[in-house]
């Protein structure tokens, strides 16, 4: 990939549509710049075909999208939201615009695809992107392996027998799709990094999953191309700091020193943690107490005893204060790939009752208040207006 900036105008491999071609559907998501619709049907008008390669592609997106073989909707509007205060919305169009000039080069099955765009000046308000439709999201699928964990993690029968009648068939099914999705993820941020890309903001809630249950890493807001004029002599590079969602944040991010593709190491070693425990990390935890605990004091979030080494090994690796100790993601992906073909050949014996009973425990007070100590809220939302909600708490991106 080219490190020159990429111009919206000129990406012409996908179709262009005007607004008023679009019949938008159901609201199935909103974020903290953005509204997310359904796409319910295109209606072309031959005015907005601008040449002849162009009016192909809009046919041929058009009869794609009103097809009505399909279920349900198999696109999504993505657009500004329009009761955003002056500030937030031209964070939002920067946003969006920055969202639009990556996926429109990048091509990865664990990324999501844009499909079209909006025909409009790509920095004003009444840009948008068209993407794939996503069902679900990594943050709700937490919910529903805990239902799972729950169902079939036994009975307690007390200090002496503990629990018994464990569904062991099942439970090792439900390890296994979650070493896959953490193989996953490890698959898009490596195909990033190969790109000089850094995310910034890997976290469950940018995350989701299509129609036949692929992972997909959406949201690209904060996004960003390594460039060398911002490249400190030790590696390092020249960037804005508190970016991103604080639960997810490398320290090095969080205080503001340069940094450069291992913030996503840092990130991804807690999420993985999430993964496997299928509990919130650092719930409960205010932002002072983060800064001081997390950031300050190096505290991290306890890995079962019963975890495997490898993968205990692997999270502290990741989420060490030393930069340059963190593992490359081609190290991370290949440790999660051998995790998955043994546990697909032996069907990998489960962890100890001990991480399963803890995700079947519903979620304490702390949990339930950790909205209020916003450690999920993105950055560069303003916190004192009502865009402080969380940026994905819909269905789909």
């Amino acid at each position: 990939m080219s490190s020159a900036p990429i111009k919206i105008q000129e990406i012409n491999h996908l179709p262009k549509l005007a607004y008023g071609e679009i019949t938008v559907g159901r609201i199935i998501g909103q974020g903290g710049f953005s509204l997310v619709n359904e796409i319910s049907h295109i209606g072309l008008d031959e005015v907005n075909d601008t040449n002849d390669e162009q009016a192909r592609l809009r046919k041929a997106f058009a009869s794609s999208n009103n097809d009505r073989s399909h279920q349900r909707p198999l696109f999504v509007l993505k657009t500004l939201r329009n009761d955003l205060p002056e500030e937030e919305q031209a964070k939002g169009v920067v946003d969006l615009a920055i969202e639009a000039e990556f996926l429109a080069v990048l091509s990865h099955p664990r990324i999501i695809s844009m499909r079209a765009m909006g025909n409009c000046d790509p920095h004003s308000t009444s840009f948008f992107v068209v993407l794939d439709r996503l069902v679900t999201t990594l943050d709700r699928r937490f919910n529903f392996w805990r239902k799972e964990v729950g169902e079939n993690v036994g009975f307690w029968f007390g200090c002496c027998f503990g629990y018994c009648c464990a569904k062991k068939h099942q439970l090792n099914r439900l390890w296994l799709q979650r070493l896959e999705v953490a193989r996953d993820i490890a698959k898009a941020i490596e195909y990033l990094h190969g790109k000089k890309i850094i995310y910034r903001d890997l976290k469950p809630d940018n995350l989701g999953f299509n129609g036949n249950n692929e992972l997909k890493l959406f949201d690209f807001g904060l996004a960003k191309r390594l460039e060398p004029s911002i490249q400190t002599d030790n590696d390092l590079y020249l960037l804005t700091g508190n970016t991103g969602s604080l639960r997810y944040m490398a320290p090095e991010v969080a205080i503001g020193l340069p940094y450069n593709q291992k913030a996503d190491c840092y990130s991804f070693g807690i999420l993985f943690w999430q993964v496997c425990s299928l509990s919130t990390p650092y719930s409960g935890f205010s932002t002072k107490m983060h800064a001081e605990k997390v950031v300050k004091g190096g505290y991290r979030p306890k890995p079962d005893g019963s975890w495997p080494a490898s993968w205990v090994d692997m999270m502290k690796e990741c989420w060490t204060r030393e930069v340059k100790a963190r593992p490359e993601f081609s190290k991370i992906r290949a440790g999660l790939e051998d995790q998955v073909l043994m546990w697909n050949e032996e069907e990998g014996v489960v962890p100890s009752r001990g991480s399963e009973i803890r995700a079947k425990r519903r979620k304490s007070r702390a949990a339930k208040k950790r909205g209020k100590d916003r450690l999920d809220v993105d950055t560069r939302i303003s916190t004192d207006n009502d865009v402080t909600k969380k940026r994905h708490d819909g269905d789909v991106v």
